[in-house]
């Protein structure tokens, strides 16, 4: 008798990866070129690691569903919600989180980083993630949502427990944030105002298959979309500003490298990142045949050092030009969030540099990671130089 392959989770997957950025991309390549798309038939799975590959997986939809996935626990997410369903939702937020639109937030962004970098002018120390990253996200979250967040670090808690249930590291735990997100739903029914919660309950007026339950979830989602990415994407920042002083200075004299900068940082230091499809029918990828209902794991990481996409791909370049990283997918389902996560993370570079001269690790508080995941980072204390000339 066969026995049924075991159900998959994402944590299966990551004791393969090494800490040692330079094993991992030498066992993505060698993936790539000796088993570019590998079988584990104990899951019914299939891991895909060359760009091409992944790339079919990721704007193929109709081929390779994602409302059959692994769950991971949330109550909705618009990265899971099948194709009809999806184009429906998304069309209500889409303009919202449109670069044009984050964009014009960018002097309001700017307030809100300058405002939080205050107190590390007097003392010359912050925990960066906890006093800068997470403060200013909950504000923008703020603005664009409407949505007040009682009590202190409790963004921060939700932030993290949402995404840890996103990479399958955390147990579902989602019930306080939904009750909040209700709760300012109700006020917004009696108060509406201009944020987008207000604007889906108005466009739930005009079309009342937009539930009530899904505008929260929706919600929800969103703001998990956006803190997720950049989170992450400051604390690598901040990280390579600690460990490589001559970047932050490079920075500092050409703040116009920043964008690159973000986007290589995307590409090179979100090195563990995998998405998850399921074939909606017997199908070919990459020469092998996949079979309908078997898992698709596509290493977007991979792809992001395929060198033949990325020439030098082992080698960390803010100049790289093109830089078609894959990096929180492609297609209809990349990551609504990331056009946020580009602009505040430029306006916090950006403030960052040219507040201060210099940034260093804190050696009395070291850097703290996720147990269950080393590059998930929790805490980054360091100290800061106050410039003494603004640079422009």
């Amino acid at each position: 008798m066969t026995s049924k392959p075991a159900k998959p989770t994402r944590d299966l997957l990551f004791p393969e990866l090494s800490d040692d950025i330079g094993a991992r991309i030498a066992w993505f390549q060698h993936m790539q070129k000796n088993e570019p798309l590998r079988f584990r038939p104990e899951y019914n799975l299939w891991e895909v690691f060359r760009y091409d590959d992944v790339l079919q997986v990721l704007k193929n939809p109709n081929d390779f569903s994602v409302s059959n996935k692994t769950h991971m626990g949330l109550p909705f997410s618009f990265g899971r919600a099948d194709i009809p369903d999806h184009r429906f939702l998304r069309g209500f937020v889409a303009r919202s989180f449109q670069p044009s639109s984050i964009e014009g937030l960018a002097p309001e962004f700017t307030a809100m980083v300058d405002s939080l970098l205050e107190p590390a002018l007097a003392s010359g120390r912050m925990e960066l993630l906890g006093e800068l990253c997470y403060p200013v996200m909950e504000r923008a979250v703020g603005h664009m949502f409407g949505l007040r967040i009682p009590g202190a670090n409790r963004f921060r808690d939700w932030s993290d427990q949402m995404f840890g249930q996103l990479v399958g590291v955390r147990d579902p735990d989602h019930a306080d944030v939904v009750d909040l997100f209700k709760e300012q739903l109700d006020d917004r029914k009696a108060n509406p105002r201009d944020d987008l919660m207000s604007a889906l309950l108005a466009e739930r007026r005009k079309d009342d298959r937009l539930a009530e339950e899904k505008i929260v979830h929706m919600c929800l989602d969103l703001a998990t979309a956006g803190n997720a990415p950049l989170s992450l994407l400051l604390a690598y920042a901040f990280k390579r500003f600690c460990e490589d002083p001559e970047f932050f200075q490079t920075l500092r004299r050409d703040p116009s490298l920043i964008p690159g900068a973000i986007e290589e940082i995307l590409r090179f230091d979100f090195s563990w990142f995998n998405l998850w499809r399921t074939a909606r029918h017997d199908t070919v990828l990459g020469g092998q045949e996949i079979k309908a209902d078997q898992y698709v794991v596509v290493w977007d990481s991979s792809a992001n050092f395929d060198e033949n996409y990325f020439p030098q791909a082992d080698r960390f370049d803010i100049r790289r030009s093109p830089n078609p990283h894959l990096t929180f997918g492609q297609g209809m389902y990349i990551c609504l969030g990331l056009p946020l996560a580009r602009v505040l993370g430029r306006v916090v570079l950006e403030r960052v540099v040219t507040t201060f001269a210099d940034m260093r690790s804190d050696p009395e508080n070291p850097m703290q990671a996720l147990e269950k995941m080393k590059d998930y980072i929790v805490s980054l204390d360091v100290v800061l130089t106050p410039s003494k000339v603004t640079v422009s």
